[in-house]
């Protein structure tokens, strides 16, 4: 009693390879994920220097998850996660070896340990307690981030630690609001992703955005659209037709593959039935032809990856890049040093050694599946805890957020890389 610590692996000071190592004396990791930085160079979490009692996955990012093969190539571990994060993480797994093998790398894993982690895998509902030991317990909780996601409430020794993963207490198309209603905690380890800012309306927000593509086709323009493969490439897409745009929609990349495991979890998604018929309405590229038949003439096109770290939506910047009635929209968070990054401050496109100039504009609409700071200080006031971890944000937002906290009469605690403290104050 008293001895319990958390050491972080990664995700302090810092956005992405979220991994944070809980000695209970049980060993958990929560979470194991990778960070994408200029180049795509792929960063990792500190390693794992203990054998391990358990990994809980939150959700499928791959900040978040793409770890976990590597960390099964040298020892398999049991594995908590929902039924959609283990279908959504090994699609992108799969993508991952996919891209080795074209670049003729090695990903640090095979295919057999993907077949372990499914052997090792024990898909857990939300509200619904097990035992990880005879001295841990721990429920998860609906996140309302992407399908599937789980904030993490554990209990040892008469007392509780919430992580919250990647959260949001907002409603959005895809999905209701995160399950608040957790009791309260001693400890909390949150996210601060938007510690400092909160988001636009949303409504307000979709309309504008709506309105704003339908003008670029309308002036014989083709509206770029990079997203996340999963959650907001199809939300973006039930937004526009929610909002009556008529022009041609067409929908490239891994995001297909995500949006069929969506449809198969209805439970899980907020309104099942608008998803499918939005996505039933668009041209889904399945090939070469089809790719160039989306440039034949002005449309719409929604295509991975996020912040441009690879993906087909690179193919059609490069074919449009001088065409100034076109427009590209970012609709979700760019890292620094990643090329959407980049691209957005510098109107320039970095890829495969190249520099290559951008004559059309860009935009960003904040359509953010992360919570806004106001609601976290809302959550946290909730859970009412002694002291919160902030992971999961750039350092300057932490400090921010940090001071916001000490008014609620919280103790915030930025952590470092590579430190451990004590779980409990």
């Amino acid at each position: 009693m008293g001895k319990e610590s958390i050491s972080f692996l990664g995700a302090a000071q810092e956005v992405g390879r979220s991994s944070f190592l809980l000695d209970l004396p049980d060993k958990i990791v929560l979470d194991t994920g990778l960070k994408f930085g200029a180049e795509n160079q792929i960063e990792q979490p500190l390693p794992v220097k203990t054998n391990l009692n358990a990994v809980i996955l939150s959700h499928a990012h791959l900040d978040h998850s793409g770890n976990l093969p590597k960390l099964f190539a040298q020892a398999p571990v049991l594995t908590y996660l929902t039924s959609p994060t283990l279908d959504l993480s090994n699609l992108l797994w799969e993508d991952s070896l996919k891209i080795a093998k074209h670049n003729r790398e090695h990903a640090g894993f095979e295919p057999d340990d993907l077949f372990l982690i499914k052997k090792f895998s024990f898909e857990v509902g939300y509200k619904r307690k097990l035992s990880i030991s005879p001295n841990v317990q721990f429920e998860f909780f609906d996140a309302g981030h992407i399908l599937g996601s789980a904030m993490t409430k554990l209990s040892v020794d008469g007392k509780n630690v919430l992580y919250t993963g990647d959260y949001n207490p907002a409603d959005t198309r895809l999905h209701t609001g995160a399950d608040l209603k957790i009791g309260a905690v001693d400890t909390v380890i949150t996210e601060s992703t938007y510690g400092d800012r909160n988001h636009p309306p949303r409504k307000e927000l979709e309309a504008v955005f709506a309105e704003d593509v339908q003008n670029v086709v309308d002036r014989k323009g083709w509206a770029l659209i990079p997203s996340f493969a999963i959650g907001r490439g199809q939300e973006v897409i039930e937004i526009l037709r929610s909002h009556g745009v008529t022009a041609d929609i067409y929908y490239d990349g891994m995001g297909q593959k995500a949006a069929n495991v969506m449809l198969k979890y209805p439970q899980y998604l907020r309104d099942p039935k608008a998803l499918k018929k939005a996505l039933e309405s668009v041209f889904w590229v399945r090939s070469g032809k089809e790719r160039k038949d989306a440039l034949k003439k002005p449309c719409v096109i929604v295509a991975s990856a996020g912040m441009l770290q690879g993906g087909p939506i690179l193919f059609y910047i490069r074919k449009l890049r001088l065409e100034t009635r076109s427009k590209l929209f970012f609709t979700g968070f760019q890292a620094e040093r990643t090329a959407g990054r980049k691209l957005y401050e510098t109107h320039k496109l970095e890829i495969d050694n190249e520099s290559l100039d951008v004559a059309f504009e860009t935009v960003r609409y904040e359509f953010s599946a992360h919570a806004q700071r106001d609601d976290m200080l809302k959550a946290l006031n909730k859970w009412s805890p002694q002291r919160a971890f902030l992971v999961h944000g750039d350092p300057d937002v932490m400090n921010t957020f940090a001071e916001q906290i000490k008014g609620l009469g919280i103790k915030p605690v930025i952590p470092e890389r590579g430190k451990t403290y004590k779980l409990f104050g």
